[in-house]
């Protein structure tokens, strides 16, 4: 399955005669329109197209396609969104290992979400491997806040290797530590290798397979998910007796719902879905530069209301709030409260559990409370129905939960927990030269980060983080957090030089300013990657000697340095690439 999946919304536009594949069957749909601007373009022979299906459907139009598509009027409620789905095949032809979708360009054409292919059980002897390039793909997709989900080419034949194929997966997951948002899917299709065919199994037998992989998904704490084309779902399982499941169809055409065509009836996918992979060709996407991708709609119902909200007074003050799980998948909470003296309503804080606690309140000061489940997708959240309300000036709270989240060799983003009623926070760092701490910024309510920049490489740095509160009498401030302690990396090893003399290659860089030392990699040509085949220890050692070389084989190294600082490592960037042939 070659899965690249891109949504967004769509406006109708007219289209001319084209035949459109339905999934991976080869069946054909014939749908034309007359160009024109109406909001639902005229059709030519209208008998193709019955009012029934007219009435029962809405349309939108392809961005990245240029086609109007037809779906169930059912789904008009729901946030549509754009996403691709990946594998190998998207990656550099050579390695298998680069992905060459370029990813910051496709989230600014629209694309929201992408499944990754990491896995297949396509193989002659039936073993699973994983797809070399699926930690690429999954990297770039998250930097650039691509919501990100998992699927694996099964070829399971019972239960037994359903839940193998589930548990190679979340092993892989927890190996690279994958932020996992969307549902774990299971490819149920035939392969090159014809280890599964379609009927091979009972309908029965399939829907308990596919139960099988769902069930050990779910119990690891993921979403679950069912992928195949419409044929599968009408003549292979039992769709309806899956539960704890999201379906994603492969129908490649301009709709999934019925209306007839050539006199013939077309029928309904016979189940509910999330997900609809609805074509792969003549695809024009910013970030990619192949007309071939497969393309997917998401139907996203983000209307849950956070039901159950439920108050209990402290006798320290504090107000707890708790409520009932919106649903599933949901992000997240935002806790909003009322302030009667204030005039206004401020969000407190976000959390994914279902209990906050509000602490130090004014007695005697009324406070409105309500929750609203969230759903972060493309970067951006969305928010679901707010629960119905249920209710004082102290300085603000101490900042605590001082925390790095990310860091360079000459900055560090800092980040720390949200103050309640504080107006702004004000950020410190510790100057060896004036040997006290000084003012670097100061942020609003709304910012609990910062990056600051122009710091010395490979050294420890102490901050401290002070919340303040603007009222009418003027600003008070809050107690100044304890010293919070983090390095920066070593800068980029350089001058990496290789010298090859009988049976080894001696390796030289040049020296990294504080570094503790230095890790040596390998390119291990079998695999595609870089392994890890030595250390040299103090700044000042930069050599290191590769022996028992093969004669005759080229072998490529690069360095980085690293630094030792609180028991943990920091790690510079990686050298150029530098190589060489053993003598």
């Amino acid at each position: 399955m070659l899965l690249i999946a891109v949504l967004s919304p769509f406006t109708a536009q007219a289209q001319t005669k084209e035949a459109q594949l339905d999934g991976v069957m080869g069946q054909s749909l014939y749908e034309e329109t007359i160009p024109g601007n109406c909001q639902l373009p005229a059709l030519m022979g209208a008998a193709k197209y019955t009012q029934s299906f007219i009435d029962n459907s809405f349309t939108t139009r392809g961005k990245y396609t240029g086609k109007t598509y037809y779906h169930k009027a059912e789904y008009e409620n729901k946030a549509l969104f754009n996403g691709i789905d990946v594998s190998w095949w998207q990656a550099d032809p050579k390695t298998k290992t680069q992905s060459q979708v370029d990813w910051e360009k496709a989230h600014e054409d629209g694309i929201d979400f992408t499944f990754v292919r990491v896995a297949s059980r396509d193989t002659k002897d039936g073993s699973i491997f994983t797809d070399t390039a699926a930690d690429s793909h999954i990297q770039g997709a998250l930097e650039n806040d691509i919501n990100v989900g998992l699927y694996i080419f099964s070829q399971a034949l019972d239960e037994e290797e359903a839940v193998e194929e589930a548990e190679y997966v979340l092993n892989l997951v927890e190996e690279y530590q994958w932020d996992v948002t969307l549902p774990i899917v299971m490819d149920r299709e035939p392969g090159h290798n014809k280890i599964m065919k379609e009927g091979m199994l009972t309908r029965k037998e399939e829907t308990a397979v596919e139960q099988a992989f769902i069930d050990t998904i779910v119990d690891a704490g993921y979403q679950a998910g069912i992928y195949s084309n419409y044929n599968w779902f009408r003549n292979y399982i039992n769709g309806s007796e899956l539960e704890n499941c999201q379906i994603w169809i492969a129908r490649y055409n301009y709709t999934t719902t019925s209306n007839t065509t050539k006199g013939e009836a077309y029928a309904d996918v016979p189940v509910d879905y999330d997900f609809w992979q609805y074509t792969s060709t003549d695809v024009n996407m910013a970030g990619w530069s192949s007309s071939s991708l497969d393309m997917n709609f998401w139907y996203k119902d983000i209307s849950a209301k956070t039901e159950g909200l439920q108050m209990v007074t402290g006798e320290d003050g504090s107000v707890t709030l708790t409520w009932n799980p919106a649903a599933e998948d949901v992000t997240g909470y935002q806790i909003s409260r009322y302030d009667s003296q204030l005039g206004k309503t401020e969000v407190l804080s976000t959390t994914t559990d279902c209990t906050y606690t509000d602490t130090d309140l004014e007695g005697g000061q009324v406070y409105q409370y309500s929750v609203c489940c969230y759903w972060t997708i493309g970067g951006i959240n969305y928010y679901g129905t707010p629960s119905d309300g249920q209710g004082a000036v102290l300085p603000p709270d101490q900042v605590t939960g001082i925390r790095t989240e990310k860091k360079a060799s000459t900055y560090l983003t800092l980040a720390w927990d949200r103050v309640q009623g504080a107006s702004g926070y004000r950020v410190y760092h510790y100057s060896e030269k004036k040997k006290k701490y000084v003012q670097v910024t100061e942020t609003t309510a709304d910012t609990c980060s910062f990056k600051v920049e122009n710091l010395t490489s490979a050294a420890d740095h102490k901050f401290r983080v002070r919340a303040y509160m603007d009222t009418e009498e003027g600003r008070i401030w809050g107690t100044s957090s304890r010293t919070y302690t983090d390095s920066t990396k070593p800068l980029k090893t350089g001058e990496l030089k290789a010298a090859a003399a009988s049976g080894k290659i001696t390796l030289t860089w040049k020296p990294v300013e504080r570094a503790s030392g230095y890790q040596i990699f390998r390119l291990n040509t079998a695999t595609g990657t870089y392994e890890k085949i030595g250390t040299v220890k103090g700044k000042k050692k930069t050599t290191y000697q590769n022996t028992k070389l093969k004669k005759g084989k080229t072998y490529t190294y690069k360095v980085r340095a690293y630094r030792r600082s609180n028991g943990k490592n920091d790690f510079g960037t990686c050298s150029a690439i530098v190589k060489c042939k053993a003598k």
